[in-house]
């Protein structure tokens, strides 16, 4: 997405300097699941990715209801950027396009749990969200501003 304007730049630089989000997911019922997770985000806000083990409550959540919500904040909890959309497991080179692009997997959780002995994506779930929405919240009068919702008819 073309990303213009001052506050879309702020958005920008809030999420490149913030690898740490929390991931939102609903299983088929509708019950929610969050978690804090480590992500890489193209630079024009496309796509968020992860990596996590593939039997944790997200990864099945995902196969259910392949929707998922990341929230960043800034250090003062002040600013949030939401980003939201279909999310996918990843297989194939897909999985290993996206596994190559998150640096540091050798000290993460996931990788310790699982031994830290295998470098294979295939024995992760490698998770993609393709970025529909995006929303800039500022926790000061409540202020949201939807950026992008390609979901939302437009009346042009």
């Amino acid at each position: 997405m073309k990303i213009e304007g001052e506050l879309w730049r702020a958005v920008a630089r809030l999420v490149a300097d913030t690898p740490i989000a929390i991931m939102a997911t609903a299983d088929g019922k509708g019950i929610p699941h969050a978690v804090w997770m480590n992500t890489v985000v193209s630079p024009d806000l496309e796509e968020v990715i992860a990596i996590t083990l593939p039997d944790t409550v997200k990864a099945t959540n995902l196969r259910a209801n392949p929707h998922a919500e990341w929230s960043f904040s800034s250090p003062s909890r002040e600013t949030l950027v939401y980003l939201s959309g279909p999310t996918e497991i990843l297989s194939g080179e897909d999985a290993v396009r996206c596994w190559n692009s998150v640096p540091g997997k050798a000290f993460a959780y996931y990788s310790n749990a699982a031994g830290g002995e295998s470098e294979d994506p295939a024995d992760y779930a490698v998770i993609r969200t393709r970025v529909r929405k995006v929303v800039h919240s500022r926790t000061i009068g409540y202020r949201k501003t939807v950026l992008l919702d390609r979901d939302s008819p437009r009346s042009d």
